[in-house]
């Protein structure tokens, strides 16, 4: 879709590539597909070497194209870059006519991908929503931008449309991340968004698009990447996140920046082992990229981050300057990283670290933030298109054994959803309820049990620790009758 090559061939000879550092050359380049076949594109070469060229195409799509493939190559000066209106176009070419919504608020493009085709009273509600999440997305821009000129980057002009897709389909989302990010990033299951530098586009699975907070922290990324740094640029993980974790928001509404404290990473710094070394973890870029350590790696790039922007401002701008700088594919070695940040900051990572648990407190104090968490044993998110906060007790008189219970709402705006919801604990035990039928914004209760399934082939023995899974299919599928016949899911532990 993305590329002449399988996307995890792409990723391999992403890492091969050396960039050129002459200025890019727009071109018309005719290449041989996998078939053999002669394709001609209009694109702007970015780099090359080890035997590839990389091209920016009209719609900021970036492919990689092996030299010996290329057969022709004609200077016909810059591209121009499609508007907002073909990039619409394009989009209903890649996925299914039916099954896709599209709205435009000019530089915003929203795609909807539908898991089913929509009755006619749902088709209001799907254009409500695409027409609020573009909304959104331009509020985003606003609120970037002003940032933006408040810190002094230096900011270009956009060049191309940008792009949300949302997937109501867990399914559709995860297999689309899977080529898309052709396996390099967390596991699709794992991912809530992510924006593609390769393709310029960001994409959500819809029950991500609730609160807003992820499509928020993606859109910072595609803001960066667009407006400030040039896209497969070698810039340093921890500030990529830092910057993206500092915008937070309520809903549509965007209520803080990075300047400010944010209290849910205020809290898991806190909760971080002393020994857990700044310099370490944060230039360590694969951390982000493996589902154990990431929590860890995005709190740390919180807390650099927000001391570098708010303790050493002057500092902070001369560094965005300085990755603004960076062109795309460049090689930075981790010494070339050290460096550069020592020589801009004048101070290393470990005086930083020493300093913020002071500076820190000082912050919430005078913002108001708390520290305190939850109350134990509750546990509330959203998964599948579906709302849960679950309540779970350890019960002494049974040896250990977890009572659990809680609320279900169905969040999507479009139709009714059959769920099945299951608690999975450590010790290899589980409790299930089907919710069939539960109609958009409708809540269900998940009346209490205690959590006695067995597991099949998983570890015996109860827990305290457990997990929520949601899989959700639309009320009317073949699926949800087939779940109300009684032939339920697997554990999710035991597909794992």
């Amino acid at each position: 879709m993305f590329s002449i090559m399988p996307m995890h061939q792409l990723a391999i000879c992403l890492c091969l590539i050396l960039m050129s550092c002459n200025r890019s050359v727009a071109d018309e380049f005719t290449y041989l597909n996998e078939e053999g076949k002669e394709v001609t594109v209009e694109a702007r070469l970015l780099g090359s070497g080890q035997g590839f060229q990389a091209l920016e195409r009209t719609d900021g799509q970036i492919r990689i194209v092996p030299t010996a493939a290329i057969q022709n190559r004609n200077n016909t000066g810059d591209p121009e870059p499609i508007d907002c209106e073909a990039m619409a176009e394009r989009l209903q070419e890649i996925f299914t006519p039916e099954l896709i919504r599209i709205e435009i608020q000019k530089p915003i493009v929203v795609a909807m991908v539908l898991a089913a085709p929509l009755d006619k009273p749902a088709e209001s509600h799907a254009s409500a929503f695409i027409k609020k999440a573009a909304r959104f997305m331009n509020n985003v821009d606003g609120v970037f931008r002003k940032y933006a000129n408040f810190m002094d980057f230096p900011i270009r002009e956009l060049k191309f449309p940008l792009v949300l897709i949302i997937f109501e389909s867990d399914t559709d989302f995860e297999k689309y991340a899977d080529e898309a990010t052709g396996g390099r990033s967390l596991s699709a299951r794992s991912i809530l968004g992510f924006y593609s530098g390769l393709t310029n586009w960001l994409a959500v699975r819809m029950s991500a698009c609730d609160s807003f907070e992820v499509p928020l922290h993606e859109a910072i990324h595609q803001q960066m990447y667009n407006r400030v740094l040039q896209r497969l640029a070698p810039i340093p993980k921890w500030f990529d996140e830092g910057i993206a974790t500092g915008f937070e928001g309520n809903g549509e509404r965007i209520d803080s920046n990075p300047a400010k404290v944010s209290s849910r990473f205020a809290r898991q710094a806190t909760k971080l082992a002393s020994d857990v070394n700044w310099s370490t973890i944060i230039g360590n870029d694969s951390s982000f990229s493996a589902d154990v350590l990431a929590g860890d790696a995005y709190t740390l790039a919180w807390c650099l981050h927000w001391m570098l922007c708010t303790r050493h401002r002057e500092n902070y701008r001369t560094f965005v300057k300085h990755l603004s700088e960076r062109p795309s594919l460049a090689e930075k070695s981790p010494d070339d990283e050290a460096s550069s940040f020592s020589r801009i900051f004048g101070v290393d990572m470990n005086q930083l670290q020493s300093q913020f648990p002071q500076v820190l407190q000082l912050a919430c104090k005078r913002q108001k933030v708390s520290l305190t968490d939850p109350p134990p044993g509750n546990s509330s998110s959203q998964q599948a298109l579906g709302q849960y906060s679950i309540n779970a007790v350890s019960i002494s008189n049974l040896g250990g054994q977890l009572r659990v219970g809680g609320m279900l709402r169905n969040i999507s705006p479009l139709r009714a959803m059959t769920f099945y919801v299951t608690v999975e604990t450590t010790g290899g035990m589980y409790a299930d309820w089907l919710v069939p039928d539960l109609r958009p914004t409708q809540k269900q209760q998940l009346p209490v049990q205690v959590v006695t399934k067995k597991i099949s082939d998983g570890p015996a023995g109860p827990s305290q620790q457990y997990r929520v899974y949601i899989r959700s299919v639309p009320a009317t599928s073949r699926e949800a009758a087939a779940w109300k016949n009684g032939d339920l899911p697997s554990p999710v532990s035991a597909e794992q």
